[in-house]
């Protein structure tokens, strides 16, 4: 999906990983990402950010979780994170990552409030009174007030099975007064998701986003609520702040624009570079296929093509098509095309897809120093963040 902008816009994330590979530092089935351009890549995002007036927090989930990225991302503007579920944000917290968002998309279970309360969130999302209600008794416990956003749903909103969740229109005045009457939670702002989708070679605002400030518009005119948080995630990059703004969002998550791997970035040069590339190597053939290392594959990951390249010379790399994982699979291997070049087992073999890293059970290598000419590993880290000896 983003292989052939990732070959025109960072070769040197490439010829690294491969050299890498070649000095045996890493392994087929590890992600590669350029800590160089992640950096460059955020300080563009706060720079849009501040000018636009948007606050941002830091989704890592599509990195792995990994608080080396998060920290170096913080070091850029970006002063609190997201995390997808409650896991992701005691990984993070317990690494010393303020958190900013939780709850949103997973809610938290019962029992892990009052450890997540603990680590002082900004704001929680709920989808339900029973989940305020929760969230208020536990904060009461230690003596806090937290504030909450709700998520809320409209009948035309676009929402992903296996995402669904949230407060119905019938609901939302009675339940943004409900939470106010609760002892030690406070209603701050409202969520959706997604808010912005790709469509025909452009980023556009959902119904979820019309939603989401009928939503606000109704409980700060009929309840003088004072919301300060209008949260509109989802292909938040530098290209789309300034729509997010004009339509009253204050707060976005960027994640993948920080490894240039939204749905533009594969058809646009954008002001984030490509920082991220999947690395594995051919295993055996099957009839006109070469069957390479999986376990880092995604089934929304957008897969056409692939990159394979000698082992005995790094310098004659060719694309190839590459077949998509079928969802139904386990991703032991993938498939590319190499019916019309020569090409032998353990021949390198590079893609650039959309992943989801804390889905797989792929390494991580951090590399600095790309973008000077000077590249160096710094760790190798598992799919949910954890650094390896």
């Amino acid at each position: 999906m983003f292989l052939e902008k990732t070959i025109a816009r960072n070769k040197a994330l490439i010829d690294a990983a491969l050299m890498l590979r070649k000095e045996k530092q890493i392994t087929p089935d590890t992600y590669v990402i350029d800590l160089d351009t992640v950096e460059n890549n955020a300080r563009l995002l706060v720079e849009e950010a501040k000018k636009q007036g948007v606050h941002l927090y830091l989704m890592t989930k599509q990195i792995g979780r990994n608080s080396e990225i998060a920290r170096r991302v913080m070091a850029q503007g970006i002063d609190h994170i997201v995390a997808v579920d409650a896991w992701e944000a005691l990984a993070l917290a317990k690494e010393g990552i303020p958190l900013g968002h939780v709850g949103h998309l997973v809610q938290i279970p019962e029992d892990m409030i009052a450890e997540i309360l603990n680590y002082r969130p900004e704001v929680i999302t709920v989808f339900s009174l029973e989940k305020a209600r929760s969230i208020s008794r536990e904060a009461e416990k230690i003596g806090i007030t937290q504030k909450l956003l709700m998520r809320v749903v409209g009948n035309k909103d676009h929402l992903y099975e296996g995402q669904k969740g949230g407060f119905l229109e019938a609901e939302w005045l009675s339940s943004a007064k409900a939470i106010g009457e609760m002892s030690n939670v406070s209603l701050v702002g409202l969520t959706a998701f997604p808010c912005f989708l790709y469509s025909e070679g452009e980023v556009v605002a959902t119904e979820n986003v019309k939603t989401v400030l009928k939503a606000a518009n109704l409980i700060q005119t009929h309840l003088s609520i004072k919301l300060e948080q209008i949260n509109l995630p989802s292909a938040n990059s530098v290209n789309t702040l300034e729509m997010l703004a004009k339509l009253g969002g204050t707060h976005a998550e960027p994640g993948h624009a920080l490894t240039g791997t939204t749905p533009l970035h594969a058809i646009m040069d954008l002001p984030e570079k490509p920082a991220m590339i999947y690395l594995t190597e051919i295993s055996h053939y099957v009839d006109q296929s070469a069957y390479v290392f999986g376990g880092g594959f995604y089934q929304r990951s957008g897969v056409n093509q692939a990159y394979v390249v000698p082992r005995d010379d790094l310098s004659k790399g060719i694309v190839v098509k590459a077949k998509e994982p079928s969802p139904l699979m386990i991703d032991y291997y993938a498939e590319v095309d190499v019916k019309d070049i020569q090409s032998h087992i353990g021949d390198a073999v590079i893609y650039a897809f959309r992943t989801q890293i804390f889905m797989t059970r792929s390494n991580v290598a951090l590399v600095e120093g790309i973008q000077s000419g000077a590249p160096k590993l710094i760790g190798i880290y598992d799919a949910l963040g954890r650094k390896k000896d």
